[in-house]
């Protein structure tokens, strides 16, 4: 049996740090912590770390499709990896909730995520497990300004706190991957 941990995010240099790649960094943490190595996987459209956790294998997975395509790189890994849905979890940013706010759930919708909602679409099914990170709301309004906000680098203050924020992110999860 394999678990499948994807990280919601963009590719590329210029977004390694934005409120939009926090499933990238908590991905990121996870490897570091388990001893995975990231690797590209393009039939997948994705790189990807395999990492045993509690003598389980796990599939850490960050697509290269863009956030708002991730559905297309989660169906081809749960299908090359013949992983069931609920062994599938993915994390993502949360607008709607403040900065540090960790939810952990099981069938919920989008909250209009635009990752959710295409993996959710992709995968004709909710019933799969999201890790949710509150990164704020920008204190602007209007859709552009979201775009903006969550395409933006972490505050100096956000900087110094990510480290614990991460770690409290997986901390949520390990119980989920057996440890």
């Amino acid at each position: 049996m394999v678990k499948l941990v994807v990280g919601i995010g963009n590719p590329g240099r210029q977004y390694v740090w934005t409120r939009h790649n926090i499933g990238f960094l908590l991905l990121d943490s996870l490897a570091s912590r388990f001893l995975g190595a990231f690797r590209e996987a393009p039939r997948l459209y994705a790189s990807f770390a395999k990492v045993e956790i509690s003598s389980e294998a796990v599939v850490l997975m960050k697509p290269t499709t863009y956030v708002n395509l991730t559905g297309k790189a989660v169906l081809a890994a749960k299908k090359f990896f013949d992983v069931s849905m609920e062994d599938i979890l993915v994390v993502a940013d949360d607008i709607n909730r403040e900065f540090g706010f960790v939810r952990f759930r099981q069938d919920c919708g989008s909250g209009g995520h635009n990752g959710i909602k295409n993996t959710t679409q992709i995968l004709q099914s909710n019933h799969y497990w999201q890790l949710r990170l509150g990164v704020g709301r920008p204190s602007y309004p209007g859709a552009e300004g979201v775009a903006d906000y969550v395409l933006s680098s972490f505050s100096l203050n956000e900087k110094e706190k990510l480290n614990d924020f991460l770690e409290k992110g997986i901390e949520e999860i390990l119980p989920w991957l057996g440890c």
